[in-house]
């Protein structure tokens, strides 16, 4: 690599974006989320700068939230690729195993479920999901994510996000580069960086990351993989159990086990989107 990335990938969400603190600005239906999708690309913008000032030749970007129609295309760097829409094979990591990438990136993440001090936490659906937890350990967004990324050979090297999410990124792959960009009051309050700021961060942050690679090993989980669920409710955990994998633990939790973890990921999403079919009851 001659200490300089050739290819970069990047999975963005939307929580973790500067200034958002509520559900309506992430949610398409209500008037504020025109404005916070200006905001998250520019958090974006911020990152493929950092990765292109670190010699970066090919960025691709995920849209990783909801619909995964976030971001509007003229609004990103054009240096960049956009995968957005949905259902995506790979969901938030979309493009992670089209070919060999230097090194991964997550911007606009959030900490899991059940944080203390952690803007609009939750475990990719926080309708139905109260945790997830993979061979033993609970694991949110970030883990799942950068596990899938480690599969590949690729290495987690930055995160910007509320700082709840930059210390749980920090626990599960300890040499990663972050850049908080705000502070939880409460789950629905915060002391944010103004955008500019913010901006600067990322950018400063993310193309420091990306001349430090050697130092952040690819995050890897052992396999064969245990997965448990804990649903919202009995009713959920009933129903995923129509999976012929699934196994019932106690009232809302079930158990599945997998061969190795991309399988693992896609299982975990299957059961997901069933228990969505639940009445929350």
């Amino acid at each position: 690599m001659a200490n300089k990335p050739e290819r970069v990938f990047i999975s963005i969400d939307m929580e973790g974006i500067t200034g958002i603190v509520d559900w309506t600005q992430v949610d398409s239906n209500h008037a504020e989320y025109g404005y916070y999708r200006k905001m998250m690309a520019g958090d974006l913008n911020a990152a493929i700068e950092g990765a292109l000032a670190a010699g970066a030749k090919e960025v691709v970007v995920s849209d990783a939230h909801g619909g995964m129609r976030n971001l509007q295309p003229e609004d990103v760097n054009e240096a960049a690729y956009l995968v957005r829409g949905s259902p995506k094979p790979n969901s938030m990591m979309e493009g992670i195993d089209d070919g060999h990438y230097d090194a991964a990136l997550y911007v606009g993440y959030h900490s899991m479920n059940g944080t203390e001090r952690g803007i609009l936490a939750h475990t990719i659906s926080g309708a139905t999901v109260d945790a997830v937890v993979i061979n033993g350990r609970e694991t949110g967004e970030f883990g799942m994510n950068a596990a899938l990324a480690g599969w590949h050979g690729v290495p987690s090297v930055f995160l910007a996000g509320d700082a709840a999410a930059a210390a749980e990124a920090e626990s599960f792959v300890p040499t990663i580069t972050t850049a908080p960009i705000k502070w939880a009051v409460g789950r629905y309050s915060a002391k944010c960086l103004h955008p500019s700021k913010s901006r600067a961060l990322i950018k400063e942050r993310a193309s420091f990351a990306l001349s430090n690679i050697p130092a952040v090993e690819p995050y890897w989980v052992n396999e064969p993989v245990d997965v448990k669920m804990r649903w919202i409710t009995a009713t959920m955990a009933d129903i995923v159990c129509v999976l012929p994998y699934m196994e019932r633990v106690d009232g809302k939790t079930t158990s599945c086990s997998f061969d190795d973890y991309p399988t693992a990921l896609r299982g975990l999403r299957a059961a997901i989107s069933i228990a969505g079919t639940a009445e929350r009851r």
